[in-house]
């Protein structure tokens, strides 16, 4: 054996045993999960519920940091760019499967930049509607739009978000018009609603339901392909005549591509075990949200086949953002 192939084994190994040192000690330093949505909002719930539990498997403090704006796009961008080895990103098809869509350019790729560690919840949809509007259903909810078309808005949590593309989608189904009111997150486009600035809105469960028990609003579909466990007396759109119909939301955990193996795997031990938790699914499905779970290649594969999907479905809404 020469001695350059000699020495160029030595540092393959060194390189190895490096990684897998690093992974045997980490963490090291606090553990941040940055959320690209604004505090309160459902993906920013989910994360403090993990980051909760996490904090005493580690042995290191498990801390919430939001960066929200540009669709969860700053956000996500901010954890691509990590090089501390201890950030992680609480993720949701918007900035990830989606803003490749809708976006002509974005500062990170998917592909190159995250690593997938688990899927941690599936959350619905729900499209609510002002308790003054007079329907009850999605029929009604069409009639109603038709006969005015244009004089109905609903809010969404952002340009490119599931909120905004699920009522696109809507709208493509029903040949309906209804002009769209973007807010920055989950709980100013619920506030919009609240104080009867807009009409209706497609957001997360857990954003409506103070609504809902305050009798401001009703619920008259879930976006996803089969109904609710957090809101099973609530039909989906698909059952209402539109087969076919699913735009589920989910949160998912991921971390810069250069994170060992070792530290993936760890993570999604733990949070794997999290999500077995009675309690924590007991909290997760109060906030409108279900443990889901998976290996990292069941996640990676989950975006790979949302980034094949969702251009069609950006295309006919004809949704841009610059």
């Amino acid at each position: 054996m020469s001695s350059r192939l000699r020495g160029l084994l030595v540092c393959v190994s060194s390189c190895f045993l490096s990684l897998s040192a690093m992974a045997q000690s980490w963490p090291s330093q606090p553990v941040k999960i940055v959320v690209p949505t604004p505090a309160g909002s459902s993906v920013d719930i989910v994360a403090r519920v993990i980051g909760e539990k996490l904090t005493p498997m580690l042995g290191q403090p498990v801390i919430v940091e939001n960066r929200p704006g540009a669709g969860g796009t700053i956000g996500t961008d901010a954890v691509a760019k990590a090089r501390d080895g201890h950030t992680l990103l609480m993720g949701y098809n918007g900035p990830l499967t989606v803003a490749p869509s809708l976006y002509p350019k974005l500062p990170y790729d998917l592909a190159k930049d995250f690593a997938p560690v688990i899927l941690v919840v599936t959350q619905p949809n729900v499209l609510a509607v002002r308790s003054d509007l007079k329907v009850n259903n999605i029929k009604e909810l069409v009639a109603l739009a038709k006969a005015k078309p244009g004089q109905l808005d609903y809010a969404s949590v952002g340009n490119g978000s599931l909120s905004h593309l699920a009522m696109e989608m809507l709208k493509m189904y029903t040949n309906t018009y209804i002009v769209h009111i973007p807010f920055n997150g989950g709980p100013p486009a619920a506030q919009a609603l609240n104080g009867g600035e807009v009409h209706m809105a497609f957001a997360a469960l857990s954003n409506l339901q103070p609504l809902v028990k305050a009798g401001k609003v009703k619920l008259i579909a879930v976006s996803n392909g089969r109904r609710s466990v957090a809101a099973p007396m609530v039909p989906t759109v698909a059952e209402q005549g539109f087969p076919g119909f699913d735009a589920t939301t989910w949160n998912g955990v991921l971390v810069p591509s250069n994170t060992p193996r070792e530290v993936i795997l760890k993570l999604n031990k733990a949070i794997g075990q999290i999500l077995a938790l009675p309690d924590v699914q007991a909290r997760l499905l109060a906030a409108g949200a279900e443990s889901a779970g998976s290996t990292p290649e069941q996640f990676g594969a989950l975006m790979k086949s949302e980034l094949a999907a969702w251009p069609a479905v950006v295309k006919r809404s004809g949704a841009k953002l610059d």
